[in-house]
C-alpha cells in the first residue's frame, strides 16, 4: 500500500480539525440516511476511525498551543504578583527605615519633598544618599553608553517610595537650609 496517506501527519492543527469536521458530517449524514446506504467497511468502520485519527492528530497540537497560551499566562500573572509582593516588602523596609535616618538622608528627601523633584544628579555613589542608594531607596538612572561627570550622575526616587514619602512628609525637614545640594559631599 501507497504512504501517502502519511502526508497528512504535517497538516496543521486547524486543517485536521476541519478534515475531522467534515469527515464527521460526512458520516452523519450516512448515519441518517441523508446519503445512499453503504456496506463498504471503508464507511462503515473507516469513516469513523478517520474521524477519530483525525480529531486526535487535529486537538493534540491545540491543546499544546493553548496549555502554551495558558501557561505564559499564569507565568506574567505569577511575575506581576512576585513583583507587586516584593514592592510591598520594600514599601515597608522603608518605613521602617524612616526612625533610623540620619540628617542626611533626611535633608536629601525634604529637599526633594519640597521642590516636588523625583529626580537628582549627584556624585556618582550618590554622596550622602550612598546608604539610601544601597537599600534601593534612591535608584540610578545611568544609561550604559553615555558619559557622565564625576557630579553629575542622574538619580530617582522609585514611585512607591514617593508615596510613601509624601505619606510620612512630617518626618523630613520642610525648608531646606545650607549652600548646597544635601546630596552633595563637596568633595568635587
Amino acid at each position: 500500500m501507497e504512504s501517502g496517506w502519511l502526508q497528512i501527519l504535517k497538516a496543521s492543527w486547524g486543517q485536521l480539525l476541519t478534515l475531522s469536521f467534515a469527515l464527521g458530517v460526512f458520516w452523519y449524514l450516512f448515519q441518517i440516511e441523508l446519503l445512499p446506504p453503504s456496506d463498504s467497511p471503508w464507511v462503515v468502520y473507516g469513516l469513523p476511525l478517520a474521524v477519530l485519527i483525525t480529531g486526535g492528530l487535529g486537538l493534540a497540537p491545540f491543546i499544546e498551543w493553548l496549555a502554551g497560551l495558558v501557561k505564559s499566562g499564569v507565568e506574567e500573572w505569577l511575575k506581576k504578583r512576585r513583583r507587586a509582593e516584593a514592592i510591598a516588602i520594600h514599601t515597608q523596609e522603608f518605613v521602617d527605615y524612616i526612625p533610623f535616618m540620619n540628617d542626611d538622608e533626611r535633608a536629601i528627601f525634604g529637599y526633594l519633598l519640597e521642590h516636588q523633584q523625583k529626580t537628582f544628579t549627584a556624585e556618582m555613589n550618590c554622596g550622602t544618599g550612598a546608604a539610601l542608594l544601597k537599600r534601593g531607596f534612591i535608584k540610578s538612572q545611568v544609561i550604559v553608553g553615555l558619559s557622565y561627570d564625576m557630579a553629575g550622575f542622574p538619580f530617582l526616587v522609585p514611585d512607591h517610595i514617593w508615596e510613601k514619602l509624601e505619606e510620612y512628609r512630617d518626618a523630613f525637614p520642610q525648608k531646606h537650609t545650607g549652600g548646597s545640594l544635601p546630596w552633595f559631599k563637596g568633595v568635587w
